[in-house]
């Protein structure tokens, strides 16, 4: 306003002197102040012009509030915009994945292009939001004398309710954009999203647009057009407090940037990280045989090998490192899902294992199971990423979304399938509700005071009754038991199965001190003899049997070459009852990988089984338990017609 005063004191004085009406001592002075007042307008700092300009109150449903009465229309009317925009964003909000019990998944990783685009709409989402500042600045500009100065008919605390539902509803679309951007896996979901919520936070204004044009009512056409909306407030604080309001604006801005900066660099960094992938996962390869593998070990040549896939069964765990951007997932031990030892007390009977991997490789697109000592081939260089399965072409982080069957190499490309479960839980039905499952480390802890029966396997999926613990055969009435251990989970078990020892009682084994253990190794039950079983199973040999039975593998430990006599059907059963077996006789190029095989069922008859359950004593765990009996019927198996084709053992070698 002393800005136009001074313009019209200058269009004035030279409309004096253009007429010829003036008296030169007081136009001289009205030039002069003419004068220093253009001056004056031209050395105004812009910086601080915001201050000398007059404000209004908003044309936003939300000055309704305070200008009209509770019972009136009007008030009523912006009340149900409000309550609109704000259920909206809530509503969002629970589709974003935000509910009571927490926050809803967050994509395993994301591209390069969604992580810009990502924090490119953070700076996007600030310029956007304008509710925060204008409630803000209301509040520090206006105060009560201020405002009852100009409306002393209005309640200025409900000019601060007002206000601070702006603030409210501001931070209520900043959170919906925060946990936006931390769910979106796309660039366009995430602008598309934006253009909707910037839409619920204007209902207000477009509503209070459509009322001043008289489309609701007249009530509402004469409330948005009232006085309160045509009165300035000019600035009434000294400069120095106007400072500290624009510093204090901007304070505001800095802070949301920095939270919503911070959050999503969390996210990022945890997603490059693998922490929103499952830690832990089951594969379950079916039942694919190659049986001239290709094996380099180190300083070793090539030798051919009968490669079973579903002895790569079991667990396998992030190990911290990723490939491609993707975690590497490494293979765990079968006897408790940990890491295979470094180290062996007796190298040359109990091998140090290296574990299979399983990673995504960039070159082809897949995800890939591979190890490093099998090839595809002698004669020619793989690729880069010398598969032996892969997945489907696809761009997923997360391997338990990987669809469709993968490519096996079996000495040419087949087709197989590969089921891959996470080992975490949310809930006790995850434990198939014989265990429980722990909200901290999110795994399954088994029951283990369920009368008549013990739950083993990661999601305690496999159940060992107690009249399980000794079975029978039908045909010899001959006896196997499982034997407990002062190691490990206190049973001997392979592959999420309990081991059966033999105990007598089949003419089939001749008198010796071979040990017979019905052992599960990734998707059927072997029969496997072992020398020195006395000794194995005492005491003294426990720190041996603990090695060798924590660190099996039934590829690397050659179970099917070394002593393995007897071989089931491929089965998922908990237990071999039910289950049928075969002795195994010759073998060559004539028969296949598990050589010919003679039915053990009675009768032949296929689907009978071989096995049954007895009632039996409790299960007791023990440090070590004597090796049962050996004297009487005897140890070995009779090798009447397959002496040459049995003549080593499983883990102690040459009884020579």
């Amino acid at each position: 306003a002393s800005n136009m005063d001074t313009a019209a004191a200058a269009v004035a004085a030279s409309t004096d002197i253009e007429s010829g009406d003036f008296d030169d001592s007081s136009n001289n002075t009205k030039a002069k102040e003419a004068a220093a007042g253009v001056s004056a307008v031209d050395t105004i700092d812009d910086t601080k012009d915001a201050d000398f300009d007059p404000i209004t109150l908003p044309q936003s449903t939300h000055t309704l509030l305070f200008t009209e009465p509770v019972c009136s229309k009007p008030f009523q009317f912006s009340v149900a915009i409000a309550t609109l925009s704000i259920l909206c964003l809530l509503l969002a909000l629970t589709n974003n994945g935000i509910t009571l019990d927490g926050i809803g998944q967050v994509p395993a990783n994301v591209g390069m292009s969604v992580k810009i685009a990502q924090f490119a709409s953070i700076f996007i989402a600030l310029l956007m939001e304008e509710e925060i500042p204008t409630g803000l600045y209301l509040l520090r500009r206006i105060p009560k004398t201020y405002f009852k100065s100009k409306f002393p008919e209005l309640c200025y605390s409900k000019f601060v309710a007002a206000a601070i539902l702006r603030i409210f509803m501001g931070y209520l679309f900043l959170v919906n954009v925060l946990f936006l951007l931390m769910m979106s896996d796309n660039v366009i979901d995430i602008f598309f999203d934006f253009i909707a919520l910037q839409f619920l936070q204007q209902l207000d204004d477009i509503s209070f647009n459509l009322a001043r044009m008289g489309v609701f009512s007249k009530s509402l056409r004469v409330a948005t057009t009232s006085k309160y909306f045509r009165t300035e407030f000019r600035r009434q604080t000294k400069v120095k407090r106007s400072k500290r309001i624009g510093f204090f604006l901007k304070a505001i801005y800095f802070i949301n940037l920095m939270i919503l900066l911070a959050a999503q660099i969390y996210v990022t960094v945890k997603q490059g990280n693998g922490d929103y992938q499952c830690k832990s996962i089951t594969v379950i390869i079916k039942d694919e045989v190659w049986e001239e593998s290709v094996v380099k070990m180190p300083g070793e040549e090539s030798k051919a090998m009968v490669l079973v896939y579903p002895y790569f069964n079991g667990s396998y765990n992030q190990d911290g490192t990723s490939h491609d951007g993707r975690p590497v997932y490494v293979e765990q031990k079968k006897f408790d899902g940990t890491p295979f030892d470094t180290t062996s007390p007796d190298p040359v009977n109990i091998s140090v294992k290296i574990p299979a991997r399983i990673q995504y490789c960039k070159s082809i697109r897949a995800w890939v199971f591979m190890h490093e000592y099998i090839r595809k081939s002698t004669h020619h260089e793989d690729s880069e990423c010398p598969w032996l399965l892969r997945s489907e072409e696809t761009d997923v982080y997360d391997i338990e979304e990987v669809q469709g069957p993968w490519q096996v190499w079996a000495g040419v490309i087949g087709k197989t399938d590969v089921d891959i479960t996470c080992n975490e839980c949310n809930d006790n039905a995850d434990c198939n509700l014989n265990g429980e499952c722990k909200k901290d480390g999110k795994s399954c802890e088994c029951f283990k005071d369920v009368e008549g029966v013990q739950f083993i396997g990661q999601h305690c999926e496999v159940r060992l009754k107690d009249d399980c613990h000794t079975i029978y055969g039908e045909k010899s009435n001959d006896t196997w038991s499982v034997v407990p251990v002062g190691w490990g989970k206190g049973l001997f078990q392979e592959y999420d199965r309990p081991v059966y020892v033999y105990q007598g009682g089949s003419p089939l084994i001749d008198d010796d001190n071979d040990a017979v253990l019905l052992i599960y190794s990734g998707d059927r039950w072997f029969g496997v003899r072992q020398r020195q079983g006395e000794r194995l199973f005492s005491k003294e040999g426990q720190e041996f049997l603990k090695a060798a039975a924590t660190n099996y593998h039934a590829f690397w430990d050659r179970a099917l070459q070394n002593g393995t006599v007897v071989v089931s059907d491929a089965t998922t059963k908990d237990t071999p009852v039910g289950v049928d077996f075969y002795r195994i006789g010759e073998r060559g190029d004539q028969f296949g990988p598990y050589g010919a095989l003679y039915p053990l069922q009675l009768n032949n008859q296929t689907g009978r089984g071989v096995f049954r359950c007895t009632d039996s004593r409790p299960f007791v765990y023990a440090d070590a338990l004597p090796f049962p009996n050996i004297t009487g019927s005897g140890r070995r198996i009779s090798h009447s017609h397959t002496e040459e084709l049995f003549d080593t053992y499983l883990w102690l070698g040459d009884p020579n």
